[in-house]
């Protein structure tokens, strides 16, 4: 059995010898990524010798002297390559320090200073100074995005109160429609009442919860307004009997034209906000002061809270010409 085993291993040792290269051959064919960096806030260093992906800082810095095989963009910060970088080095807002060992494939941008030692090498060029913004159809939608954003809400609140108080906008555009100028005020007069009288609660221990309650909601009343002067000004082009619906979309159609354009968007969210503000506020005042008729009763008799019934005069009864005159019973 021993001679049968000395056999045997010099066999087996010559077939491990000859599978290591294939072993050694497959494990050369796993490749790691390199992980990115990306950090809110904090500090990026990357050692000699180690190799990351993208390095990405909001604030903060970037240091790198081993290898990047992406970019190194850093938002708010000071940038120090000492190392090797394959795409491109940006800092928006901080300086670029470049040693002599520095290699960078890409370019290197910077919206402050950019220093750049004798023996580094930038394949894209450097720029200093740049003033990183949005361009193109991007930066235009940016711009309308507010807008756009209004225009949806406004249009939401306006149908909701279409179906929770259908009589209710009727009347508010009634009194827009009528006391223009009184509403205006009144919206004026709450647009600076509720700020001050929100910080004059908060300065008290008590007051403050129904401070910032008050402060909390300044946003959803002055969309509440919008909607309101949205409404007054669609049914003064849609009147009755004609669908809410339609005049609600009148009015917001104008509403979005009008806040598509710079300069009177902003006066249209001030001004309409205010009035519609007023024109509720006038609105609820009348139909709280307002009493219904008593039936049957005359205004003034409503008024009084007392209903005055008719006079009725009682007519005495006569006897027809025609009749016969009583006869008088005789007496046995």
């Amino acid at each position: 059995m021993r001679p049968m085993l000395r056999r045997a291993f010099p066999a087996a040792c010559a077939l491990l010898l000859a599978s290591w290269p294939i072993g050694a051959l497959a494990q050369a064919r796993v490749v790691v990524q390199p992980k990115d960096q990306i950090v809110l806030r904090g500090d990026v260093v990357v050692p000699r010798g180690q190799v990351v992906g993208e390095v990405v800082v909001f604030t903060g810095t970037a240091t790198v002297a081993g290898v990047v095989r992406g970019d190194v963009v850093v938002l708010d910060g000071p940038v120090t390559i000492g190392g090797q970088v394959s795409g491109d080095v940006v800092a928006i807002h901080g300086p670029i320090r470049l040693l002599s060992s520095a290699q960078v494939a890409g370019s290197v941008r910077g919206g402050g200073d950019v220093e750049v030692a004798d023996g580094a090498q930038v394949d894209g060029g450097v720029a200093r100074g740049v003033r990183f913004t949005l361009s193109g159809p991007v930066g235009a939608f940016g711009a309308l995005l507010a807008s756009v954003a209004v225009a949806v809400s406004v249009l939401a609140t306006g149908l909701l109160m279409l179906l929770l108080a259908p009589r209710g906008v009727e009347r508010l555009a009634t009194v827009g429609r009528e006391r223009p100028f009184v509403s205006g005020s009144w919206g004026i007069a709450l647009t600076l009442a509720v700020p001050l009288a929100a910080v004059a609660a908060g300065a008290t221990v008590l007051g403050l919860p129904i401070g910032l309650a008050a402060l909390l909601s300044i946003g959803l009343l002055w969309l509440v307004g919008i909607a309101a002067a949205t409404w007054v000004l669609g049914r003064a082009f849609v009147r009755e009997p004609r669908p809410r619906i339609a005049a609600l979309a009148a009015g917001w159609g104008i509403g979005t034209a009008v806040g598509l354009v710079p300069i009177l968007d902003l006066a249209w969210w001030l001004l309409g906000g205010a009035f519609g503000l007023g024109a509720i506020a006038v609105a609820v005042w009348g139909a709280r002061s307002a009493r219904p008729l008593v039936p049957g009763g005359t205004e003034e008799a409503s008024r009084s809270g007392r209903h005055r019934a008719g006079r009725t005069t009682l007519v005495p009864a006569t006897t027809s010409s025609s009749a016969p005159p009583a006869t008088p019973l005789a007496e046995d």
